[in-house]
This record gives C-alpha cells, sequence and structure tokens, in this order.
C-alpha cells in the first residue's frame, strides 16, 4: 500500500511538472522540440509509475 501512494503521488507530480514546466522554465525555448522531449519524458515516466501501481491489480 505504501509503494501505491508513493506512485500515486509521483504521478501528480507529474502531470503538475508537464503542466507548470513549460509555461516557467522553457518559456525561453522557441523551438517545438524542447516541449516534445519534456512531454515524451514525463508521459514514459507516468506509464511507468501507472505499470507499478496496477502491477498486482489482479490479485
Amino acid at each position: 500500500m505504501k509503494g501505491k501512494v508513493f506512485w500515486g503521488i509521483f504521478i501528480i507530480f507529474l502531470i503538475l511538472l508537464a503542466y507548470v514546466l513549460p509555461y516557467t522554465i522553457l518559456t525561453d525555448v522557441h523551438e517545438w522540440y524542447g516541449s516534445f522531449l519534456l512531454w515524451g519524458i514525463i508521459g514514459v515516466l507516468t506509464i511507468i509509475a501507472n505499470l507499478m501501481v496496477t502491477k498486482d491489480w489482479g490479485e
């Protein structure tokens, strides 16, 4: 249960990071690949976190 709470908080953190970073730190990056790379990495991390949360789903 403790691990699931960690991964749940991690997912919320990633969602907030995906929203906040492009409007703060990446504001001066005018190339499209700056935010695309960020959202790609955050997307992969979110998928991994979701796998960790749901790995014991059937038990």
